[in-house]
Parts: C-alpha cells; structure tokens; sequence
C-alpha cells in the first residue's frame, strides 16, 4: 500500500453530495466535532470522508443517491497532510476517481491514500447479522491493509462463480471441474492465512481495550471460523474437504467447502457475545474492535488511520465517554458527530461545527 508518513485531512471540500450544496472546511486542531440536531446532515459528512477513504459508501449501494436532487453530480474532494489531493466526482456516467489531478481507472490504486477507520451505530449488527456481512466487513479493513489480499479473493471469488455454474450445468465436465477445484483449493490457502493472521493480531489488542475501557478483566476471544486448521497440512487438509463434499457440491448443485463460509465470533469469558452480551457490552467491544484496527494500521503502515466516530457518544454514560476520548492517541485525526457538545469532555482543542439542514458553520471560540 501507499507508504504515508501523515493520514490525515487538511482541507474538506464538498459539492452537491446530498445535503450539502457547496462547502469547504478546514481542520486546524485534529479533532472535529460536528453538532446539531438528528437529521440535519452531520453523517452525510462523515460519509463524504469514508467515501474518499473506501471509494464506496457505508449506507447505500449506489453511488448515485449521493447525488443533491437535482443536479448532475457531486464531489468530494481532500487536501491531504501527506501533500495528495484527492477527488471523487459522481455523476449519471459512473465515478471518477483523481489523485494529484491524475484520474485512475481502479478503486484497488485509490485506495490507501486516505485510509479511514469508522464507528457507526449500525456496526452493532455485526454480532447479529449473516457471515457474509461479518466476512465482508473483515474483507474490508483487511483489505486496505493489503492490495494482494484484495486481488487474490477476487481470482477466488471468479472462481467460485465458474464452479457454481458448471455444477448448475446440464452436462457437467468433470475435466474442467479438476481444474476449477485445483484453483479454488490454490486461492484459499493465502486468504485462509492472512484472515488468520489479521484475527490473531487484533485478538490481544481488542482484548486490552475492552478491559481498559470497561475496567473488567473479561477475556475477550476472536475467533477465525475456516474450512481448515492453519498449519502445515493446509493443503492436504483442504484437499480432502473439497473430496469429502464433491458429491454433495454435485447433488445440491453448490459449493458447500470453501472461505466464502468463513465465518468470525466474538467470545467474552468464553461464550459467543451474541448469546449474552448487553448491548451497552457490545457497543463497547464494537469500539475496542475500532481501536485496535486503528492501533494495527499504525503498526504496519507507520500512520494513524483516520477516525470516525458517527453518532457514539449520546449512548454511553459520562465515564466512558471520557474514557473513549483517552484512549485515543493524540496523533490520530478523529471526526465526531453529535447532538450535545456536552458528550464531548476533552482538554484537547477542537474544531467544532454546527451543522443545520445541510449548512455548515464553524463555531468561533
């Protein structure tokens, strides 16, 4: 990935993304607050900088909705610490992608410049939801970490694709089918073994945060669900698998083997958080997981990610507010969004905004 000795945003400007019709903002101090009432367009920016980080949004699936109504399209654009402009414009032809006033025609070459870590309410259904969106969402951050990850689950994913459709196929050629198994069983093993690896090394680090935050000494497990043990008898052991299934694969007309059915729990003291946690437990072991995400980018890449913090503070009670706000270090730019100024209690100096149906004023202090 890109090697940046600074992540973070200097200057902010956005043009026709959904409330917003036309602002620029800047960010002196490195923690900013937007603040106003529910519905007035605070996450629309939040989205706007996960959107430059991920070249994607994290609530809808279409681009275009982050169109103002209207108008022909929208821009985000950064000036970045490290000294890179970047730009997304979105319009009815598709999304165009510019990085020093030079377009690139791949998300995979955006991605890394601003590398974005964000907390949103809806991250708590990850302890609810289906595997696949708990694969996705591991996919995601562990992805920007890695531009090889992104293109070998890609090959993989192509793969599967063909399998499926040779198994739905009348007449079935075995020959080709020896084939597609070979290439499957040769993507898994790297993914098998970086989702493995990435798990381990945020497990211990979770964990600390957790404790420190919710001053307990609970274990916190996260465990890496795979077809297969990660040792030396990877290979062997995942060959046999796809064996051991090719006539269910073949009755069903499916692959039933493989890391598309990887699957990841969170344990506290031993037992699956999605059996007993509360959900004030679960909010807190959700920012614990944003917290070493951020703590593991900074040690592999040498950089604090940014971080997004979307509507947290209003559910958690004085103490641990403050404690969140601690636990940040000093160098990581952070984006906050609230309805009350009074949830945010920190010494550090802020830049604050109020934002009203779409309108942004900076406060003047």
């Amino acid at each position: 990935m890109k090697s940046l000795k600074k992540m973070r945003i200097k200057q902010l400007e956005l043009k026709q993304f959904r409330n917003v019709e036309d602002v620029s903002l800047d960010f002196p101090e490195n923690i900013t607050v937007f603040v106003g009432n529910n519905g007035q367009g605070k996450t629309n920016i939040i989205e706007s900088i996960v959107f430059l980080g991920s070249g994607r949004s994290f609530r809808v699936n279409d681009d275009k909705i982050l169109i103002q109504n209207g108008k022909e399209f929208a821009k985000v654009e950064a000036v970045m610490d490290s000294g890179h402009l970047l730009k997304i414009v979105v319009s009815e032809q598709g999304k165009y992608l510019q990085v020093n006033h030079s377009p690139l025609k791949k998300l995979s070459d955006f991605i890394g410049y601003c590398n974005v870590i964000l907390f949103n309410p809806d991250d708590l259904n990850f302890f609810t939801d289906a595997p696949k969106i708990r694969r996705r969402s591991v996919d995601f951050e562990l992805g920007k970490l890695s531009k090889d990850y992104i293109g070998i689950l890609s090959r993989y994913t192509q793969v599967l694709t063909q399998r499926n459709a040779l198994l739905k196929s009348r007449n079935i050629d075995f020959s080709l089918l020896e084939i597609l198994d070979s290439r499957l069983i040769e993507y898994q093993i790297p993914i098998i073994k970086q989702r493995n690896a990435f798990i381990a090394r945020l497990e211990p680090v979770v964990e600390r945060f957790y404790q420190a935050m919710s001053q307990t000494s609970t274990r916190v497990n996260f465990e890496y669900r795979s077809p297969v043990s990660v040792d030396s008898s990877i290979l062997a052991n995942l060959t046999k698998r796809m064996q051991e299934m090719h006539q269910r694969d073949l009755d069903i007309r499916a692959t039933q083997v493989g890391i598309h059915r990887d699957d990841y729990v969170f344990k506290m003291d031993g037992v699956p958080v999605i059996n007993t946690a509360s959900q004030g437990q679960k909010r807190m072991l959700m920012i614990a997981f944003k917290l070493a995400l951020v703590s593991l980018v900074y040690e592999l890449q040498g950089a604090y990610p940014i971080l997004c913090l979307d509507d947290l503070f209003s559910e958690l009670d004085e103490s641990r507010r403050k404690m969140v706000l601690k636990m940040i270090p000093d160098a990581v730019q952070v984006f906050i969004t609230t309805t009350d100024m009074q949830f945010i209690q920190t010494e550090r100096n802020l830049n604050v905004f109020h934002v009203n149906k779409g309108i942004i004023h900076k406060e003047v202090i």
